[in-house]
């Protein structure tokens, strides 16, 4: 009976001691804020940066600082309670660089902040070809240039590239909307060797005439067209080599080449706001669905 009150005195003043211990650690754990995050890196992408972050030790949580100029400190704007040590910074403006600064936080506070990394915003596309009259699309009016955002869809990308249209070199891409009369329009679609389209690759230019715009169905409105002229650009020695392949005459980088087209093409127009999507077009039926890429 005396032996086993022993055993008993000891499991307990062992068990005792190992909770001590434990205790110990987690208070020792959290008696001070975590180190600066290391490895911060920032990649600016279609309205957003998206920020990625070595994990600090005893970080409960981050803290993302942000600004638009250098200089970022603990009094510039706050995103907090970040679970991960990764975020998407979204809804930025194009073409417009953010600067960033993370910090680990824990029970006792906030540690001291990372280095500062920037990145830039995609921008929209830009286009050589010159603006010129308006058309009328229900009681709004189209004029001037519509381009999307620098777009890297890696699906569309890889597509152009397999059926010969674009070459390896290829890493983004945009559209673009020209009115180039009261019933002419130049459709658009242009490649980059790099992410922020910058460095042009293949420009593709589709000018119609005979611009028809039917009644609308919502924000929806059914268009006519007749494609005239197709003009293909090689930027790159890379980008002339394909076209070569694909339409077997030659190219020379930096001079645009003229194809003739003919028929009629059926599209989709839809307007919101400001903004204009556009259904890809048909030879022989009106498109049931409006498009999906924003062009402003």
């Amino acid at each position: 009976m005396e032996e086993n009150m022993k055993k008993f005195l000891y499991i307990i003043l062992v068990s005792c001691f190992s909770l001590t211990i434990i205790s110990c650690a987690e208070k020792e754990e959290y008696s001070s804020t975590p180190s600066a995050p290391s490895g911060l890196t920032a990649t600016g992408g279609a309205i957003q940066v998206t920020l990625n972050w070595t994990a600090a030790i005893r970080a409960s949580s981050y803290t993302v600082y942000w600004d638009n100029a250098t200089g970022v400190s603990s009094s510039s704007t706050a995103i907090t309670s970040i679970s991960t040590n990764y975020y998407t910074h979204s809804g930025l403006d194009i073409g417009t660089t953010y600067y960033y600064k993370v910090a680990a936080v824990n029970s006792a506070g906030t540690g001291l902040l990372s280095s500062e990394v920037n990145a830039t915003t995609n921008k929209y596309v830009t286009t050589t070809t010159t603006a010129s009259g308006s058309i009328t699309v229900g009681s709004d009016t189209l004029s001037g240039v519509y381009a999307s955002e620098c777009l890297t869809s890696a699906s569309i990308i890889s597509y152009y590239k397999l059926i010969g249209y674009w070459p390896s070199e290829v890493n983004a891409y945009g559209h673009v909307f020209v009115v180039t009369a009261s019933d002419n329009i130049s459709i658009e679609l242009h490649a980059f060797t790099d992410t922020s389209c910058s460095l042009s690759s293949v420009t593709t230019k589709t000018v119609s005439n005979n611009v028809t715009v039917g009644s609308a169905s919502g924000s929806n409105y059914p268009v006519t067209y007749n494609n005239k002229i197709q003009k293909l650009t090689a930027h790159s020695t890379a980008a002339e080599t394909t076209l070569e392949a694909l339409n077997s005459i030659d190219f020379t980088v930096g001079t645009e080449k003229d194809f003739s087209m003919t028929g009629l093409r059926y599209g989709l127009w839809t307007l919101s706001g400001t903004t204009l999507y556009l259904a890809d077009d048909s030879s022989s039926t009106f498109p049931t669905s409006a498009g999906t890429v924003p062009l402003r």
